[in-house]
């Protein structure tokens, strides 16, 4: 049965990564999608701006077609209308994903980064909310720029956002830069990289290229808090 889960999960996940637009392809997306998500979500162009990190100006000009906009800004905007449920379909449309459970996969170089937005679109205007990370190492840190790109997130979440992270004890040393709460265990947490985050979970598999994988689903989410929570509590 165990085996039989797992050969769905891993095909579920490669589809997942063979569908998912790279950030690079965020640009097909028409303007006319993006004022149709914006109507969607009753947004106002002010709503749109806030929520994403642009200028007025900037989203008023995208939308009028007076701006050619670059892939990372387009890249922003449709993952602020992805982050609040809305799918950009072929033909061209949008919809609201209605699924209690959806799978986003990415991969290469820019994986890491845009997960760690992702993050930080999630977290910082939320209340009662807190990032819970594990299975952090060198390895994971050496990944081109992510210590950097890390810092930024820790930094863009400031201290009303607790994090939390778990890590072993033959790589702590690793975490030396990190000014947040940790504990270290012996080998009860696997070296995968995990970060849960609302109803999220997001694991990283660090080969060439990489792969994020984010899992959205209250249930599965609450699984992992309270995982996290009991290894946080029974470790000194």
């Amino acid at each position: 049965m165990f085996r039989k889960k797992l050969k769905i999960f891993k095909r579920l996940f490669y589809k997942n990564i063979a569908l998912t637009r790279s950030l690079s392809e965020k640009g097909d997306i028409c303007l006319e999608q993006l004022k149709a998500a914006r109507s969607l979500l009753n947004w106002s162009q002010e709503d749109l701006a806030k929520k994403s990190g642009y200028s007025l100006a900037t989203i008023n000009n995208i939308e009028r077609g007076q701006y050619n906009a670059h892939s990372t800004t387009m890249a922003d905007i449709v993952q602020t209308f992805e982050q609040a449920g809305v799918q950009f379909i072929d033909g061209p449309g949008v919809k609201i994903e209605e699924a209690d459970f959806r799978i986003k996969a990415y991969e290469g170089e820019q994986a890491i980064r845009y997960l760690f937005s992702k993050i930080g679109l999630a977290l910082e205007e939320s209340e009662n909310e807190g990032l819970y990370i594990s299975g952090i190492d060198e390895s994971f840190l050496k990944q081109k720029t992510t210590e950097k790109d890390l810092k930024v997130l820790f930094k863009r979440l400031g201290k009303k956002i607790p994090v939390r992270i778990l890590c072993h004890k033959n790589q702590s040393d690793a975490l030396g830069f990190l000014n947040f709460q940790k504990k270290i265990v012996s080998d009860m947490i696997p070296l995968i990289p995990c970060f849960i985050y609302r109803n999220r979970v997001a694991l990283v598999i660090l080969q060439n290229p990489t792969h994020v994988t984010i899992l959205y689903n209250e249930s599965l989410a609450e699984v992992y808090k309270a995982l996290f929570d009991h290894l946080w509590k029974t470790t000194k």
